[in-house]
């Protein structure tokens, strides 16, 4: 019978892993965090002698000596949004390639349940945090991530920390444009509400800009209980816009022959229960989405909708997460936007006539 194969020694540190391979503590933990002046042959050495020992760094320990742990907050607050867990995923890729790990909570759009995220992620030492979007006011904002090192995903106060922002109103403007082009003049809003103020106010901005007054041209149908926007609000909201499209009657001059709809899914909702009333979309009635998710592109009529471009958002977020945390990939910027796209498909036509 063959000899076995020695054992590999018993790795507690860096220090032993570093006297293993024959080389330096600081090389060891720069290529371990993924400094990117260590060579990539060395890195890759470092990192296949750890999978041989079966060594993985301890962040608790590192974080108590005060070391970086390379462990990151992530903080949002609605998993079933299916754009959030796109965001999510795309920011978990970025994190993976430059070594560094996510610690995922949620805080259900719940003011206290963030203020002890936060405390949370304080208590854990994480490296830093990533808010994705937050309920709390500016000023527990303030006290509560005070000397964490924290980058803001479309914040409400954008002065607090470097954030990044997808354009809410460069993408109303978007839809106005295309619709008004369409011949459009008369809107319905479905799902608007005071937590959705700057896409409210980009719809009004950029009505004006077409000369027509927003006070006149828009409905708005408001969601009875904030924070459910699904498919089913979109077939309670339907009701009640075409009840309301009874009552004024075909010829009705001030009749809507176009919703923006808050979202993808109350549009679905909305094209659902309009269609099964005998309005056709888009020959009665456009409708526009926003979210531009997968199951828009197979309906019958496909969704035109505004696209976040959630990759590329959150890679902006990942550059200043680095830039923050002082790694030399990092951005030193303070505000970065994201341009929106429109994706025109088949849900939205020329303004009826009849």
């Amino acid at each position: 019978m063959p000899p076995l194969p020695p054992a590999p020694p018993r790795i507690a540190s860096t220090v032993d892993l570093a006297r293993y391979l024959g080389i330096s503590e600081w090389t060891v933990s720069r290529a371990i965090n993924g400094h990117p002046e260590v060579k990539a042959a060395t890195r890759e050495r470092i990192l296949q002698a750890m999978e041989e020992v079966g060594f993985r760094p301890n962040p608790v320990a590192r974080g108590l000596n005060g070391k970086a742990m390379g462990v990151v907050g992530v903080c949002f607050g609605d998993p079933r949004n299916a754009v959030m867990i796109e965001k999510i995923a795309s920011l978990d890729r970025f994190l993976h390639a430059y070594q560094l790990r996510g610690v995922l909570s949620i805080s259900h759009r719940d003011e206290a349940s963030e203020g002890r995220i936060l405390s949370d992620f304080r208590h854990m030492r994480v490296d830093g945090v990533v808010l994705i979007q937050s309920f709390l006011g500016a000023k527990a904002l303030s006290r509560l991530s005070d000397g964490m090192r924290c980058v803001h995903v479309d914040p409400a106060e954008p002065e607090l920390f470097p954030s990044v922002t997808m354009d809410r109103g460069a993408a109303m403007r978007l839809i106005v444009d295309h619709l008004v082009g369409l011949g459009h003049r008369s809107f319905a809003l479905l799902g608007f509400g005071p937590t959705s103020a700057v896409r409210w106010n980009g719809v009004r901005s950029a009505l004006a800009a077409h000369g027509l007054d927003p006070d006149r041209s828009l409905e708005t149908f408001e969601l009875e209980q904030a924070g459910h926007e699904s498919f089913v609000e979109g077939v309670e909201l339907a009701g009640r816009l075409a009840r309301r499209l009874k009552a004024k009657g075909k010829k009705a001059a001030k009749r809507p022959t176009a919703v923006i709809a808050l979202n993808d899914r109350i549009a679905i909702g909305a094209i659902q229960t309009l269609v099964r009333g005998g309005i056709a979309v888009p020959r009665d009635l456009s409708v526009v989405g926003f979210d531009d998710l997968d199951i828009g592109s197979h309906l019958l009529p496909t969704l035109t909708t505004i696209n976040q471009q959630p990759e590329m958002l959150m890679q902006r977020v990942g550059e200043l997460l680095l830039g923050v945390l002082g790694k030399p990939a990092g951005s030193s910027r303070k505000r970065l936007h994201v341009e929106p796209r429109l994706m025109v498909r088949e849900s939205t036509g020329p303004a009826s006539r009849s």
